[in-house]
Formats: structure tokens, C-alpha cells, sequence
């Protein structure tokens, strides 16, 4: 008793698709060893359409499975729409920063990441420029200060009782900190002080004093 194909056979026997068509011609050839024209008779070509698919594919220029895409947006309008400004503005010397924030006052806005992701795939390098000597010329950070805050004693008795911060997990260390007795280390250390800035929390040096607190062998900062 000859069994009877199961449903759906159809699909691979007598495909519709072009691509499928020539998967199943080229399987039945290479796999089921058929002959040219028996494997091409199977998905409806002719001897000579079968002998000019095993030439293409043989030179790979046969493709019958789409490269999987990556998930999620197939397209991101934003950067699209960006992407033009982002070039012209890194060719001014603006930074991915200073890029972000004139794209949001011209009403285009577009994040650092897709500021640098554009910046990328268009092949730019990371921007290298030093600091300006007091603030920054460049109109996308106009009156940016560059320089440091001079070096001096934190004065905690000047600090408000209460005030709001997203980083409060750091207080949590003082206890440590303070079983540490870092005074105590940093004069065993032999630390140096200066005149703006003792080593511990005590008295400032007096003026040309300096050098009698420096012990012999450690570098001056």
C-alpha cells in the first residue's frame, strides 16, 4: 500500500516563489543528484534556464535568503533629518556635545548618541582640541569657562543643612572615612601642605614655611 503525501507537499514540489523554485532546482541537483534537465523540469525550468542558474550560483551570483535584519526601527527619522546639520557643524569644530545642544535650539533635537552614531558611520574621528585659555569661543558653548576653580580649603560650616542631590549615596561612606582617621594617616604619610591648603584639617602653613614641612624624598606638588 503506497502512502498517500501528507498535506502541503505542494509547497516544495511545485513551488511558487522564485526564490524557492531555484532552491528546490539546485537541492534536487546537488542533493538528489538528478540531471540538469530532470532537476529543472521538477521546478519548471527549461534545460537550458537550469544550465544558466548552475552557472550563477557556481559564481555566486545567486541569492535566494535575505541577510536576518537587525530588530527593532528600520529607520530613525530624527537622525535622518540630522544628519546633513551634524556634518556641517562637525567640519565648524563643534564637539558631539555642542552638536546635541545647538541641534535643540535650532528645534531639530537629537541626543549625544545619535549625534555620535552619525558622526560615525560618516567617519569622522573623535574631535581632539585643547581648552581655550578662559572660555570656550566656539558659539556652542558661548561663555563656557575652561579654567579650573582655584585650589582652597572646603569650608563644610558654609554648606546648607538640606538640600537635594542624586548622589546622597556617597554620605553613606563618611562613617568609613572617619573610622579611617585619614588626619591621622595623612601626617603619618608625611604629606606635605601648602599655604592655601594644609595637609590635614589644621592651621595653614605660614607663608615660607612650606619647605620645613616637606619631607626629604617626596616630590613637591
Amino acid at each position: 500500500m503506497t502512502a498517500q503525501p501528507a498535506p502541503g507537499v505542494e509547497f516544495f514540489t511545485a513551488p511558487t516563489q522564485p526564490n524557492q523554485r531555484r532552491y528546490e532546482a539546485l537541492r534536487a541537483y546537488f542533493v538528489e543528484r538528478l540531471s540538469v534537465a530532470q532537476a529543472g523540469a521538477r521546478a519548471g525550468y527549461t534545460r537550458a534556464s537550469m544550465a544558466s542558474l548552475l552557472r550563477d550560483f557556481r559564481a555566486g551570483k545567486v541569492q535566494m535568503f535575505a541577510t536576518p535584519g537587525r530588530p527593532g526601527p528600520k529607520s530613525a527619522p530624527a537622525k535622518d533629518r540630522a544628519r546633513a546639520r551634524v556634518v556641517e557643524l562637525r567640519r565648524l569644530g563643534l564637539s558631539v556635545y555642542e552638536i546635541s545642544s545647538r541641534l535643540r535650539a535650532e528645534a531639530t533635537p537629537l541626543n549625544r548618541t545619535g549625534v555620535g552614531q552619525i558622526l560615525a558611520e560618516e567617519g569622522f574621528g573623535r574631535l581632539l582640541r585643547g581648552p581655550e585659555p578662559t572660555a570656550s569661543a566656539n558659539p556652542g558653548t558661548a561663555g563656557r569657562d575652561t579654567q579650573l576653580p582655584r585650589a582652597s580649603v572646603i569650608d563644610f560650616a558654609t554648606f546648607p543643612t538640606r538640600t537635594d542631590t542624586s548622589l546622597a549615596g556617597l554620605l553613606l561612606m563618611i562613617p568609613d572615612l572617619v573610622a579611617l582617621d585619614l588626619p591621622a594617616l595623612v601626617a603619618k604619610a608625611g604629606y606635605p601642605g601648602t599655604a592655601a591648603i594644609p595637609a590635614t584639617n589644621g592651621d595653614p602653613v605660614p607663608a615660607g614655611a612650606e619647605a620645613d614641612r616637606h619631607p626629604a624624598g617626596l616630590p613637591r606638588r
